[in-house]
């Protein structure tokens, strides 16, 4: 006997972004992502490392700790109250949070920035905590994995962490400046850049800077 048909499935259901933020340098980065995905009505689940905070605060100013972590966040990025809806923030040693589990359907994931320790973390295997646990679950589950580490220079245990994860299908996308379009003469376009060249991983749609042949200085070709 032939099985019950599955019911139908939807053609674009919003699956939600992980986003991990860690203790390196650049927390703006996954804000300013948190910030676009939210605007494109795209679900967030929100994974803060502990040492975050203090970075967090240093760069941002904003305090994380006790609760009501998403309202924060939304308040801090100055977006409609709304918003919250589409935000869930776990804490990091909730490895039973929905992240943790492959059967939890997410539309990828993000480390951004990400830190030597989480990177070698990720690369070996280690998941101790709920942001490397959510992106072991990303690479076993063959989704888009995105990782930003934010380290300079680089030494030899760095290249190997970075290697490995690359070898095993993530997407290695460092911060690096960008100077061909007036979009990157400030902080803001630089950031913009980095978040965007994220979101063109993922597949969705942005206009955080202007692409190369959109522009009146393209070079045009006989």
């Amino acid at each position: 006997m032939s099985s019950a048909p599955l019911p139908a499935q939807p053609q674009n259901p919003n699956k939600p972004v992980v986003v991990g933020i860690t203790g390196a340098s650049g927390s703006v980065l996954g804000f300013r992502l948190i910030e676009e995905l939210l605007l494109l009505n795209q679900r967030v689940e929100l994974v803060m490392t502990e040492k975050s905070y203090q970075v967090i605060f240093e760069e941002t100013g904003l305090k994380i700790g006790g609760q009501d972590k998403a309202q924060r966040v939304i308040q801090h990025l100055n977006l409609p109250t709304e918003r919250v809806e589409q935000l869930r923030v776990y804490e990091n040693n909730r490895l039973d949070a929905p992240p943790s589990s492959g059967t939890h359907m997410t539309h990828g994931m993000a480390v951004i920035p990400c830190s030597m320790g989480t990177l070698g973390r990720i690369a070996n295997g280690i998941t101790d905590t709920l942001v490397a646990r959510a992106a072991d679950v990303t690479l076993k589950e063959h989704r888009k994995l995105i990782v930003v580490p934010r380290e300079s220079p680089f030494n030899q245990i760095h290249l190997r962490n970075l290697s490995t994860l690359a070898q095993c299908g993530a997407v290695i996308l460092p911060p690096m400046l960008s100077f061909y379009l007036p979009d990157f003469g400030t902080i803001d376009g630089q950031i913009n850049y980095t978040v965007g060249k994220v979101l063109d991983q993922l597949g969705l749609a942005h206009n955080l800077y202007t692409r190369w042949g959109q522009h009146s200085g393209a070079l045009t070709t006989s």
